[in-house]
């Protein structure tokens, strides 16, 4: 059956009728949109959070931060020279 005969129909029948047609369309259009978004939202890759595990860390954190950077930074620009060196 084609729009337009559908159309022609629903024409046909009474006011309240074609009221009550014209919602229950919206409610299944509205309900398949939903299911289309949901569906296309859990394909979609995560969005990587740059905040996850900030907080995750030692609660003493605070205090060793000066110890953990004296650490990593040398740790870094070693990684960094032997990167630049290949």
């Amino acid at each position: 059956m084609t729009i337009q005969e559908l159309l022609s129909a629903a024409q046909q029948l009474s006011l309240s009728d074609q009221i009550r047609l014209a919602s229950q369309l919206m409610q299944t259009a509205s309900q398949k949109l939903q299911v289309s978004a949901d569906t296309a939202s859990a394909e979609s890759d995560p969005i990587e959070d740059p905040l996850i595990g900030l907080f995750a860390g030692s609660p003493d954190l605070a205090s060793q931060s000066e110890e953990i950077q004296q650490f990593q930074i040398p740790r870094y620009r070693q990684t960094k020279a032997s990167q630049q060196a290949e």
